[in-house]
Parts: C-alpha cells; structure tokens; sequence
C-alpha cells in the first residue's frame, strides 16, 4: 500500500491562537487516537529530542499533518493539540520528553461559570454556543447559524463546565456535539443522520485497494431497543414535548414485526427547541442505541478523513456503508489507520 511514494509527518508549533510559530524538530515517535464518542474527540501523545526548541508547555500546541508523498495530493492536518504533563528523561548527556496531548476541546471542559448560568426562554440557541466558546479565548469557529431558540429558561450551576453548556444547547437545537477538525477549527454543525451524509471514500477491494485484505465485523444482538422516547420539560401552563421513534422497519431484525414486542428506552428532561427537535433527537438516540448492530475493524492507509463520516466498504464476501467511530495513527513514516467504522 506504500509502494514508491515517500510519505511524512510535518509537526508544527502554534501559539496559543493557533498561529504558526515555526516548524517543529526533533520528532522521534507518538500516536494519536481520533474518537467520535467521546467527550474530548482523542488523545495523543508525542516524544521529542530537546533540540532548544524553546517550548511553552502552558500555551503552545502542535499540529501534525500527514503528507502521503503522491504528486497531486495535498498534505492534510490530522490534529491539532495543547500540550500536557511532559515528562523528561537525561541520559547519556542527551535530554528527551515524553509529552501527552490533549485536544482543543479540553480548553472549552476545562473553563467554567463562576456562578449560576441561566438564559431566557427565547434564547438564540447557536448564537450563545459561539459566545460561550469565545468566552474561553477561542476564536477559530465555523458556526452554522440557527434560528432556534430556547422553549423554556435553563440554568446550570456554578462550576458548571462551559463544554457541558455548549452541548446541552447544541442537543436542544439538533446540532452535533461540539467538535474540532484536524486544522484545530472548532465545528458547530446541524446532526445530519449517516444516511443522509455523502460518502467521504470507498474501500474497494482490488488492485487499487488501500485497506488490508484482512477485517473483522462484530455483531452485538442483546438489549437493541426498537423504540426510543424522549421526553421534555413541562410546565405549568404546558405539558413536556414528547419525541417517539419506532423500528418498523420489516427488513431489521430488531423491529417490533421480527420480535413480535416492544423494547424500550426513555429519556426524561431533555431540552428541545420544538416538536421537530425531539422527533430528531428520538431517531437519533434510536440510531445510536442500535449502534451495536455491526461493527468492523479496518487496518488502511492514511486518508484525509475525520471521525463521523461516512464511508463505504466493498469487498468480495461483505458490503457495507459506515460511519467513522475511532481512528489510530502512529507518528511514524509509514503509519496505518487502525480504523473502527459503524454501519449504517
């Protein structure tokens, strides 16, 4: 899959506005993990030869981009991250460091309100996720707007973290959790179920394949549930939002027709937006709480891709179309991609 091209990782150390400062030396190994799921998006971890490189452990970041060596392909970033908890070593008269990452989303979970944090209902939902964002010193936002507002007063508690907010009103408005990108933008974008998504590649097996020959898929068939209700927050004047979704679906073994009865999860005190919000988020959470269903496990080469996108897979002996749930890169010239994918 390498063949006669010459890929390489570029490391670049940034300031604390994600402005270039110059190129980072001294590289000797590292990894990182990109993570749909999870609350920070990843982790990765770096090591460095001391070569003065004069870094500020407290501000600095880096960001890796990984050039695949092929004319007429671009490099892309695969992350951008704060540096953490450096460890060094001294031997032989040579200093080293170890150093963990953390991604971008931590400056956002690592700031919080200083007292109780409440908005009115009538709040525009995705203009107070920018502000909040930029409340922590961050500024690289790619925002799609939103005429959605808040059906009801919300309040957090003191020492809530910003990120927790930011969520919560994403959630209410239908939009994806807050995320960064590769280049260290910080994304907030309307949730757009896997099958609406446009595939971002496909793995064809072949001469011109780029994933190994070898895969597993994964099936878990306990506790699927085939109907989700959410529930919203009422008052006195008017009773909660309610959102149901069904499996329905004849073709799927976990639909009400092949199981003959209902299996359900319910979720209480969700803020929504309107009726349309919590029909949204009810197919949702029933997409994710069906997630199970099947997962492969894919070794390929790098490919400018980034978690929750969409992906077809085409071999001989199995056909599927997935989303991206985990991706592991080492830092070394001719890393693969330990690839998780969820079908659709």
């Amino acid at each position: 899959m390498i063949g006669s091209r010459q890929p390489r990782w570029r490391f670049t150390l940034l300031d604390n506005a994600d402005h270039p400062l110059r190129r980072l030396d001294g590289v000797t190994g590292g990894d990182v993990k990109l993570q749909a799921l999870t609350r920070l998006g990843g982790s990765a971890s770096l090591g460095l030869d001391d070569r003065g490189q004069d870094i500020d452990w407290m501000s600095h970041r880096v960001q890796a981009v990984y050039d695949p060596g092929i004319a007429g392909v671009d490099a892309w970033p695969v992350m951008t991250m704060l540096f953490t908890s450096p460890t060094m070593t001294r031997q032989d008269g040579l200093t080293a460091y170890s150093v963990d990452l953390l991604p971008k989303l931590a400056v956002i979970d690592e700031d919080a309100t200083e007292g109780r944090y409440s908005l009115a209902a009538g709040t525009n939902i995705i203009d107070e996720v920018v502000a909040l964002i930029q409340s922590t010193g961050e500024n690289r936002i790619s925002a799609t707007p939103s005429d959605k507002v808040l059906a009801n007063p919300q309040t957090w508690d003191a020492g809530e973290s910003k990120l927790t907010i930011v969520n919560d009103l994403l959630s209410s408005a239908g939009y994806w959790s807050l995320w960064c990108d590769g280049s260290g933008l910080f994304r907030v974008e309307p949730y757009l179920a896997p099958a609406d998504r446009p595939v971002a590649y496909r793995f064809e097996a072949g001469a011109a394949s780029i994933h190994k020959p070898g895969w597993e898929r994964e099936q878990d068939l306990s506790s699927v549930p085939n109907r989700y209700v959410v529930v919203g927050q009422g008052t006195d004047e008017a009773p909660p939002l309610i959102g149901v979704a069904l499996n329905e679906d004849p073709e799927s073994p976990f639909s009400f027709q092949a199981r003959g009865r209902w299996i359900t999860r319910t979720e209480t005190g969700v803020e929504g937006a309107d009726q349309s919000v919590f029909d949204q988020l009810a197919q949702r959470r029933l997409r994710d709480a069906m997630s199970p269903v099947g997962k492969l496990s894919v070794v390929h080469a790098p490919v400018p891709l980034e978690p929750n996108e969409r992906v077809a897979f085409r071999t001989p002996t199995w056909d599927a179309d997935a989303t991206i749930q985990n991706m592991s890169y080492s830092f070394a010239w001719d890393t693969q991609v330990t690839a998780e994918w969820r079908e659709i």
